[in-house]
C-alpha cells in the first residue's frame, strides 16, 4: 500500500524559476509515514526491499523514533524494528518483538536541513489545476552517496527523496515518498523506552547496522 505511493510522489511537473531558492530546514518537530523501494546489490547478491517507516522527529528535545517494516526479496527476510534515539542521554535502542538492544549514541542530533552545499535543481508542482502543491528540488552529496530531495516551498516539508550510492560493499538505489506529514508530536510517549528494555544487551545484532539500515540509523546524527 505505502510502497505504491512512493512512485507517485516522486513525479512532479518542473517549472522555470527566475531565482534559485536557498536550502531550507524542515520543522523542528514532525511526524509522518515514509514509503520505501530499495534496489540493492550486496557483494554480487541483488534484491529489492519494499516497505514503509513511521517517523517521529523531535529536534527540540533531541529525540527520534522510527518504526521500520521491510520485506527483502533477496534474503526472504521481513524486518520489523523500532529504533528510539535519545541524544540527550546518548543512547539508541532497537526493539524487535520482546528483544531490546542498546548502543551508545555518540555525536549530536542533526537538524533536518538541506545542506548549504546543495544544488537547486528546479521548482515544480504536484497535482493539477487549483489543487497543486508547490515544491523545490535539490541535490547534494553525502559520503558515498548522492541525494535528490523535493520539499514544499511553504514549510520545507519533505515530499520525495532518492538516494543512491554504496555503503560497505552495499550498492543501492532508494526511493522514498513522504505522506500524512503533520507538524508537532501528537503523543510524546512514542519516545518512551518499552518495558522490555531494562535488561538490554550491549550491542545490536550485526544485520541491523548493515547497508541501508545503517544509513537510516545514522541519518540524523552528526
Amino acid at each position: 500500500m505505502y510502497t505504491a505511493v512512493v512512485i507517485i510522489l516522486m513525479v512532479g511537473v518542473a517549472l522555470g524559476a527566475p531565482t534559485a531558492p536557498s536550502p531550507c530546514c524542515a520543522p523542528d518537530q514532525w511526524e509522518g509515514i515514509i514509503g520505501q523501494n530499495i534496489g540493492y546489490d550486496q557483494e554480487g547478491k541483488a534484491g529489492v526491499r519494499k516497505g514503509y517507516l513511521t517517523m517521529s522527529y523531535d529536534y527540540t528535545d533531541r529525540l527520534l523514533e522510527v518504526f521500520t517494516h521491510l520485506n527483502d526479496s533477496g534474503s526472504g527476510m521481513e524486518v520489523n524494528s523500532n529504533v528510539i534515539q535519545n541524544y540527550k542521554s546518548g543512547k539508541q535502542y532497537v526493539i524487535q518483538g520482546q528483544k531490546c538492544t542498546m548502543t551508545d549514541l555518540p555525536g549530536m542530533m542533526q537538524q533536518q536541513c538541506i545542506p548549504k552545499n546543495a544544488t537547486f535543481q528546479t521548482s515544480l508542482y504536484y497535482g493539477a489545476g487549483s489543487s497543486t502543491l508547490m515544491a523545490n528540488s535539490f541535490t547534494f552529496p553525502r559520503t558515498g552517496m548522492t541525494v535528490d530531495v523535493s520539499v514544499t516551498q511553504d514549510g520545507c516539508i519533505p515530499i520525495g527523496e532518492s538516494v543512491y550510492g554504496s555503503i560497505n560493499n552495499y550498492a543501492f538505489f532508494e526511493v522514498m515518498g513522504f505522506i500524512n506529514v503533520t507538524t508537532g508530536i501528537k503523543d510524546p510517549s512514542v519516545f518512551n523506552i518499552p518495558s522490555s528494555c531494562p535488561h538490554v544487551t550491549p550491542q545490536h545484532p550485526s544485520h541491523q547496522f548493515d547497508g541501508l539500515l545503517k544509513y537510516v540509523s545514522d541519518k540524523y546524527r552528526k
